[in-house]
């Protein structure tokens, strides 16, 4: 392996572990501190040396595997059933769980992460309004994502309209297909009845 490849895998693995014992939240951030951690002369050229978030993930699901075992598994189990009752409660917006959670690899610090579909984004926050649900917005006209908090647990659910919910977009994470849940599916993840 040349000396560029090795770099590149080393900075895999620090932002991988980085991501597994919870110092950062986000794969971009892991990989900025995992080059630092390398020093000048990796940092001025790390274009060179930059992993892809699909090769921190990669390195990220074998600590995962390795290391999580009960804790992983209680965790995935507690927060698929929280997203599971938001799956249930947002129905009329056809939810579907994807990110963390809908793979398995929950941290401390990951989120529940949905994606409705509908015309209109008001019409989400006028849900919450009607269910007595607080929470926050942000966005712009293209993209509009609602903030919830449930448990300790951040909900964050992006609003695309009704014909997105047929596509299979990418995946930035894992390099590959989004994969996403619909409650029947998550239903069927947690072993109950469906």
């Amino acid at each position: 392996m040349e000396r560029k490849e090795r770099i590149k895998t080393e900075i895999a693995r620090e932002a991988a572990r980085l991501l597994f014992e919870e110092e950062v939240r986000s794969y971009r951030d892991a990989r900025r501190q995992a080059i630092r951690h390398f020093g000048p002369a990796v940092s001025s050229t790390r274009g060179a040396h930059l992993p892809e978030y699909a090769e921190i993930h990669t390195e990220f699901e074998h600590l995962l595997r390795f290391y999580g075992g009960e804790t992983l598994a209680r965790r995935v189990r507690e927060w698929r059933l929280l997203a599971l009752k938001y799956l249930e409660l947002l129905e009329p917006f056809q939810p579907l769980l994807v990110g963390s959670v809908q793979r398995g690899e929950v941290r401390e610090l990951s989120d529940i992460n949905l994606q409705l579909f509908c015309d209109k984004p008001e019409e989400v926050g006028y849900f919450f309004e009607r269910e007595g649900i607080t929470f926050g917005e942000e966005g712009d006209a293209e993209q509009v994502r609602f903030y919830l908090e449930d448990e300790g647990v951040e909900i964050e659910c992006a609003v695309y309209p009704p014909n997105d919910r047929r596509q299979r977009p990418f995946c930035q994470i894992t390099g590959k297909s989004l994969e996403r849940a619909d409650a029947k599916k998550v239903r069927a993840m947690l072993g109950e009845v469906v």
